[in-house]
């Protein structure tokens, strides 16, 4: 019985485990998510400000052009991570389905003993009423 309940515990830190892992990977793909507005918007505020003055139209090509490098690589990390929670998701999908099938098959045996408890108890309560029934009937 013991081994059952370690393998539910065990499953379930692992189904744990997963979800944890999925969290962080959907933290960091919403930060990645964050610079790359924050990109954005620094750009079009340094465009326009590159209107402002002589200085800044001529550094303006060039600031842009590595922030898009910038974005670039977001971009390609972005997808990475995609790649990640996709297969943290797979996993966390594998986890709960093995969770499921332990704790059913948990459920199945409790309810098994249940049954086998009850009809211990119904046959012992026959036999009491058997034994009762035909102690009256020779008291007659």
């Amino acid at each position: 019985m013991k081994s059952r309940e370690t393998l539910i515990k065990l499953h379930r830190c692992r189904a744990d485990e997963a979800k944890t892992k999925l969290a962080g990977l959907e933290g960091i793909r919403a930060d990645m998510g964050r610079k790359v507005a924050e990109l954005d918007n620094h750009l079009s505020e340094e465009g326009r400000r590159a209107t402002e003055n002589e200085i800044g139209r001529f550094a303006y090509p060039s600031f842009a052009r590595s922030i898009r490098e910038r974005k670039e690589k977001l971009a390609a990390s972005i997808a990475e991570i995609d790649r990640s929670i996709a297969e943290a998701r797979i996993d966390l999908q594998e986890a709960y389905q093995e969770l499921k099938k332990f704790e059913l098959a948990e459920e199945a045996r409790v309810k098994r003993e249940d049954e086998k408890r009850s009809q211990a108890e119904t046959n012992a309560s026959d036999e009491r009423n058997i034994q009762r029934f035909v102690r009256t009937r020779n008291a007659s």
